[in-house]
């Protein structure tokens, strides 16, 4: 009985593994969804009135969702009380308290976009945004289809894995 349990025990834990990795990669999709979303609105803002950088990112928060509305937030609290920082320090200290579940590349885009936010023009920025968001939604994109082809295999795997060491264990 007792190898029954500890068998069901070690396919439960298998399947738990899998689902996790399968929630990685979505909440990746949700980042990168929430970002877009944030960067796309500061960019109506700064179409029609130029907003300091505080207000911009409040609004930027209000549009996202998750962990991407915590960096907006935290990128315009940062931005409210600078105290002779620069932006860019402000900017990468929230990309990693937001803890977003972002690869390399996506970071390497947000890293780019803080680089100019806060020190050019109002037009500057907007391109600047504007080109990060389409580089974002291509990461997206990509994102999408990663985590509808590797969801499947990590739910297979898991469960082929966990029915391996059942077999072993019986």
């Amino acid at each position: 009985m007792r190898r029954l349990v500890g068998a069901a025990l070690l396919e439960l834990g298998a399947m738990a593994l899998g689902m996790c990795a399968v929630e990685h990669l979505r909440g990746r999709v949700r980042d990168l969804r929430g970002l877009i979303s944030g960067i796309e609105e500061m960019i109506r803002e700064l179409d029609y009135r130029l907003l300091p950088l505080p207000e911009l990112f409040e609004r930027a928060s209000e549009c996202a969702q998750g962990k991407a509305s915590l960096f907006f937030d935290l990128c315009g609290q940062g931005a409210d009380h600078l105290n002779g920082r620069r932006f860019y320090a402000v900017w990468t200290q929230a990309a990693e308290a937001a803890q977003m579940r972002l690869e390399e590349e996506d970071l390497a885009i947000l890293e780019r976009l803080g680089a100019v936010l806060g020190r050019y023009d109002g037009d500057s920025q907007r391109e600047a945004l504007a080109a990060a968001a389409g580089r974002l939604a291509r990461q997206q994109s990509c994102a999408e289809e990663q985590s509808c082809r590797l969801g499947r295999i990590y739910r297979v795997l898991s469960f082929t894995a966990g029915a391996f060491l059942l077999i072993l264990l019986i």
